[in-house]
């Protein structure tokens, strides 16, 4: 749990850190706590002549964890991408992993929830397959053995259903094309979602074969 400190001015806080992505609720009332009573976020008075007195190392760090919560109430975020805010609020390379172990010791970063989280979200909301779910945690930085772990949890048989879903799915759409163009089209969908060649194969075939009618009476 961070503790109860006093927001400072002049967060910075990365472009990357502040777009909606998963939630972090529980932390939201954390970040709650840097606001002032009528909602308001403090912030100077405006006078750029002042000069602000030095922050006392305790002082900055109550800033920085301020930072770190607050953009994590709005997106969960990987290590390297808690390394880029420290950085762009003047933290140098060298006191990063000293920042790391303290946020990891509170829970506030953890790639391998990070990760597992990420799998499981984009394979059943958006669909994604595993060679697109390795390439969107990537570009996160998080660690590869991390991601390989993390894929674990998705097997064939995941991969052939969800492929299969998106592909009945969006078969009907191709219905006034002829055989050849929608198998392409479909095959293409697929192949940007990340799913291999076989379970493509499959999919679209399960997708566009003709349904049995059922038996009708008079």
């Amino acid at each position: 749990m961070a503790a109860k400190v006093t927001y400072l001015p002049g967060v910075k806080v990365a472009p990357e850190a502040l777009s909606d992505g998963e939630g972090l609720g529980e932390r939201e009332a954390v970040a709650d706590r840097y606001h002032s009573d009528d909602g308001n976020e403090f912030d100077d008075d405006g006078d750029d002549e002042a000069t602000e007195p030095a922050m006392t190392e305790g002082e900055r760090s109550a800033f920085l964890e301020n930072v770190v919560v607050r953009a994590l109430a709005r997106k969960s975020l990987s290590e390297w991408e808690v390394t880029r805010l420290l950085a762009a609020n003047g933290v140098d390379e060298s006191e990063f992993e000293a920042f790391l172990d303290t946020y990891r010791a509170n829970r506030y970063v953890d790639d391998y929830d990070l990760a597992e989280m990420l799998v499981e979200s984009l394979h059943r909301r958006k669909g994604f397959g595993r060679s697109q779910i390795k390439h969107e945690l990537a570009t996160r930085h998080i660690q590869p053995e991390i991601i390989s772990a993390a894929l674990e949890s998705l097997d064939d048989d995941d991969e052939l259903q969800r492929a299969t879903e998106l592909a009945e799915k969006r078969a009907p759409s191709l219905a006034r094309l002829d055989a050849a163009t929608a198998e392409r089209r479909l095959t293409s969908f697929l192949m940007r979602k990340g799913y291999p060649s076989s379970i493509i194969r499959s999919a679209v075939t399960a997708a566009l074969s003709p349904r049995p009618r059922g038996v009708r009476f008079r």
